[in-house]
């Protein structure tokens, strides 16, 4: 019983209040490559919610065909007053109807969540994305003070998210950014292995790396970044697979 009315509480209650405070809803749909989407909510206040790039939220879009389930969609942009950004792959049913959503359909909202936020330590730093992984990782790179170096590893061309957005984010702030795309045969071997990554951020020993992409690139990146110096408390991880 306990447990039914702290679900009906932090899954329904919470939103419902949240919403009659900001009033979310959605102001637009963007392609922004093959199978992949931006999602533009507005609301009022939405500074009081204190969301910071990296966090996600539990949205639930209030359709005929959506309203019963929430899904976990990172912030790909950093967080303004009146306005927020989610960045959704097309993995089924449930992400092809979010491509269909209308200017005006009412959002219910949970968060913000995590703890994938950065820290000014004065020390440079690496985003290392992987696919879809940039979310989180593009709203960090515009937001992050100090110098930052993106890497982002991508099977084609056509799987590069916010290719326009990041450049320019890199020549407004002076930052550097690597794609590294296609296959291994195609590059010629593993594009992040520890001597990769070392020539692609020198001192890179020395900055912290923040990561995020499928479970199993995530995992290979560790592995890379420990064996290219990095401490182990330096890495962040987000594992992004929805």
């Amino acid at each position: 019983m306990t447990v039914a009315v702290l679900v009906l509480w932090y899954r329904v209650a919470v939103p419902l209040r949240a919403y009659r405070r900001h009033r979310f809803e959605v102001l637009g749909v963007k392609a922004e490559a093959p199978g992949i989407i931006s999602i533009y909510i507005g609301g009022m206040r939405l500074d009081e919610l204190d969301a910071e790039p990296g966090q996600f939220f539990r949205w639930r879009f209030l359709t005929r065909s959506l309203w019963w389930s929430s899904h976990p969609y990172s912030l790909s942009a950093a967080p303004g007053p009146d306005r927020l950004r989610i960045t959704v792959k097309d993995l089924g049913d449930h992400s092809q109807a979010l491509a269909r959503l209308r200017p005006g359909t009412r959002v219910l909202a949970e968060g913000p969540y995590g703890a994938f936020t950065p820290a000014d330590t004065g020390r440079g730093v690496l985003l290392l994305a992987g696919g879809v992984g940039i979310t989180p990782l593009r709203a960090i790179f515009a937001t992050l003070p100090g110098h930052v170096t993106l890497v982002y590893r991508a099977s084609s061309e056509r799987d590069i998210v916010f290719r326009d957005e990041l450049d320019a984010i890199a020549a407004a702030r002076g930052a550097t950014v690597h794609y590294l795309v296609g296959s291994r045969a195609e590059i010629g071997g593993d594009p992040l292995s520890p001597r990769v990554l070392r020539s692609l951020v020198p001192g890179l020993d020395q900055q912290d790396a923040y990561v995020c992409g499928p479970a199993g690139m995530t995992s290979a990146a560790v592995r890379a970044l420990r064996a290219a110096g990095v401490p182990r408390q330096r890495i962040h991880v987000e594992s992004f697979e929805f």
